[in-house]
């Protein structure tokens, strides 16, 4: 018969097992996700209602703060490009309130949230919406976009890049909280439910099989940011390991699923990301450097950028 451990009497104290001890750094994280879930929940039923996009903004420095000024003036390329918002799943635009606010603070003028309706039933299917979207976002000039999606979103994004030739579209790509790996929650859900795409979110699912394939000459350079007390989609399923694709893996701490998308921190390395005023593969938040070290993945980079204001 297996034992159970059980507290030991100390002095006139009872000591608690390790398992089952609360670390602050863990109360914090679970406050911080508290309250990213309850901002969520306030921002989704004005997000469901409000479906028209703003319209982009012409070239101006009229009553710009700093920020956007100096980007519109040293880099108007990167501030005309537009960046792509992509939810997750049973979700909308509200998810990225923060961060798109921020992305246009700091000077990038086109950001687009993307709708994948509830009925989406495929990541399939969502990557067809999405490809329209980036058409439509790139306008008459076929100039590239860029993508920021939250958990399912990434896959929707990452399919669209490496099965539909999106990577001749998207320089990069920014994935937050993403089942890469899968999540071990789809398979909680019962196998009747009439819902193939919760099927397609299950480690090594059909779907995962065909991503893991060679992608040779993937262009999209990929950050894949995991927070580390995610309970939905583990950092180690939210980590991109794929020969094929120039992925850099982020595990940000003190955040979980939900408030990785609402975070200061996040939004702030996201921004200089997208404007090529950071370098994730020397982040502090790394996990994984390249074999060869920082000058390896720089090189990647470099070289991906110049693919693309080549053509090539």
């Amino acid at each position: 018969m297996p034992v159970i451990p059980t507290p030991r009497p100390v002095g006139r104290r009872w000591a608690i097992p390790t398992s089952l001890r609360v670390t602050p750094a863990g109360a914090r994280g679970f406050a911080v996700e508290t309250a990213g879930i309850a901002t969520h929940l306030a921002l989704y039923p004005a997000a469901a209602l409000r479906r028209r996009a703003r319209v982009d903004e012409a070239y101006s420095l009229d009553g710009l703060p700093p920020l956007q000024r100096g980007m519109l003036v040293r880099d108007p390329d990167t501030a005309a490009t537009p960046v792509l918002l992509v939810h997750g799943l049973v979700d909308n635009r509200s998810v990225f309130a923060r961060m798109r606010h921020d992305l246009r603070r700091r000077g990038l003028r086109r950001v687009v949230p993307v709708e994948l309706p509830l009925r989406t039933a495929s990541v399939e299917d969502g990557a067809r919406m999405l490809a329209v979207a980036v058409a439509a976002a790139a306008g008459e000039d076929d100039g590239p976009v860029q993508i920021v999606a939250h958990s399912l979103g990434g896959l929707v994004a990452r399919y669209y890049v490496q099965r539909m030739g999106g990577d001749q579209r998207v320089r990069s790509l920014i994935t937050l909280a993403t089942p890469h790996g899968g999540t071990r929650l789809a398979e909680l859900v019962p196998r009747a439910l009439p819902y193939p795409l919760l099927a397609q979110l299950r480690p090594g699912s059909p779907l995962l099989t065909e991503l893991a394939e060679p992608a040779p000459g993937c262009r999209t350079r990929i950050v894949a940011v995991a927070a580390a007390l995610d309970t939905v989609v583990r950092p180690a399923q939210a980590a991109l390991r794929h020969p094929d694709l120039a992925a850099v893996n982020l595990t940000v701490p003190g955040l979980g699923h939900h408030s990785l998308a609402f975070s200061g921190t996040v939004c702030h390395l996201v921004a200089g990301w997208l404007a090529g005023t950071a370098r994730p593969e020397l982040s502090r938040y790394r996990d994984d450097p390249m074999p060869g070290g920082t000058d390896l993945a720089a090189a990647a980079v470099a070289a991906r950028d110049q693919s693309f204001s080549t053509g090539a």
